[in-house]
């Protein structure tokens, strides 16, 4: 499978089966509750979540929030979003089939915008980020939360190849300073960066999107033979050389727009 250098190919069934997998995962994750702590959600605040996915972030912020419009490009995914919300009860969100850099969104209608395991599905993220700074109003609120890439080239080239044999929906990681360039470029400040290790326990991890064994075996090779700084980096933890656990590093920002740009 293949995806453009620009966008994914986000109807593309190993993309589906991919970003299904991680979703998934995703739902069970702490930093749901961050998020919509840093969103400083209001009874009043409509909210946009870009790339719902199975609509976690969406519904997380329904239960504070006036209106939730919520986005995704892929119909199929957005149709097991709706099922989840309406079994939860959950009445304030509208569901919408929509790329991430053309949203058919009214400009400055909210007061907080979403972006939660987007930024990873495109090769460049500046795009999105200029979409968010069209539709969010002037005291509104960005909350980015994504993969965060290591700060040397080595270690980057160990999460690409890591990533291209696990995730074919993942294009990119992006650096720290990566980040604070496109967002500054699109017309935000950061206000709020919380950066954390998110552990993986290789078995369970390795089979969650459906690996095959040759996959899995390569994965298992490329993480024992990782070098001194790699396994320091992404704390590989082995027992009789075989790989228990790893940890890849999360991102946490809250920006704002810059009346200054």
């Amino acid at each position: 499978m293949s995806v453009t250098k620009q966008d994914i190919a986000w109807d593309d069934k190993s993309v589906r089966a991919s970003r299904l997998g991680v979703v998934e995962e995703h739902a069970l994750e702490a930093d749901i509750s961050r998020l919509v702590e840093l969103a400083e959600v209001g009874r009043n605040d409509a909210a946009l979540d870009m790339v719902t996915g199975l609509g976690h972030v969406a519904r997380a912020l329904a239960i504070e929030a006036r209106q939730v419009d919520a986005f995704d490009p892929d119909e199929e995914i957005l149709r097991g979003a709706m099922k989840l919300t309406e079994r939860a009860g959950i009445k304030n969100i509208n569901f919408f089939v929509g790329s991430p850099l053309s949203l058919p969104c009214e400009e400055k209608a909210y007061d907080i915008v979403t972006a939660r395991m987007a930024l990873r599905h495109l090769a460049d993220g500046s795009g999105l980020l200029k979409e968010a700074h069209r539709f969010i109003n002037s005291d509104g609120r960005l909350i980015l939360a994504d993969a965060l890439a290591p700060p040397h080239a080595e270690l980057v080239s160990f999460l690409e190849n890591m990533l291209a044999l696990y995730d074919q929906s993942h294009l990119k990681a992006y650096t720290l300073a990566e980040l604070e360039t496109i967002l500054e470029k699109a017309g935000f400040y950061i206000d709020n960066i919380e950066i954390y290790p998110k552990e993986h326990v290789f078995d369970s991890w390795s089979k969650q999107l459906g690996a095959d064994e040759e996959s899995i075996r390569m994965l298992a090779s490329l993480l024992h033979s990782a070098g001194t700084r790699a396994k320091r980096h992404f704390r590989i933890i082995e027992d009789d050389q075989k790989v228990v656990s790893f940890v890849t590093w999360m991102i946490l920002i809250r920006a704002r727009p810059d009346e200054l740009a």
